[in-house]
């Protein structure tokens, strides 16, 4: 399976902040045709910083992240091999690959409780054999959590289920 970034992985990574984005700037348009513009000002400034600290900047932080990690690489998977840019890896060069996520990622828990980057945004630390460490991030493929398993079943790989600040790759 032959992966790499592109905008429609982006796009779907993205979506849950989309449709959030949309139907709070709708409601905020609602207010301000509705709303005296003295009560409208209060609404807007006490939710726009609502909206900006819990939804908007931290899937922007993992973007942003994620994409200065892993942008002009490709990456390709078959059972047992791995080629990340120009570089082979068999299972052989391959330790254990951890799973860094959201506890809601693991449990498949979405909806009204889960935050956008919840099931979105996780990464792959793939530990090699003589130290070295390869990140691979859900921007790849939303289920690149899913592909790992299914192609490296006799690698040990372990769910560390993780908050926001886990979630950056260092």
């Amino acid at each position: 399976m032959n992966l790499e970034i592109t905008l429609k992985s982006q796009l779907y990574a993205l979506k849950e902040l989309i449709v959030i984005s949309l139907v709070y700037f709708g409601f905020i348009f609602f207010l301000f045709v509705k709303v005296e513009f003295n009560l409208f000002k209060i609404l807007f400034l006490s939710t726009l910083f609502l909206y900006l600290l819990v939804f908007f900047l931290p899937v922007i932080i993992l973007h942003i992240n994620y994409l200065e990690k892993n942008k002009y690489k490709c990456l390709l998977i078959d059972k047992n091999k791995l080629i990340f840019g120009d570089v082979p890896y068999s299972i052989d060069n391959i330790e254990e690959i951890n799973i860094f996520a959201t506890y809601q990622h693991f449990n498949d828990s979405v909806g009204v409780s889960a935050l956008p980057y919840n099931d979105y945004y996780y990464y792959l630390e793939i530990c090699l054999n003589d130290g070295g460490k390869i990140f691979v991030s859900s921007l790849f493929h939303y289920k690149i959590d899913k592909i790992f398993k299914d192609n490296f079943s006799s690698i040990r790989i372990n769910e560390k289920p993780s908050t926001f600040i886990s979630l950056l790759i260092r």
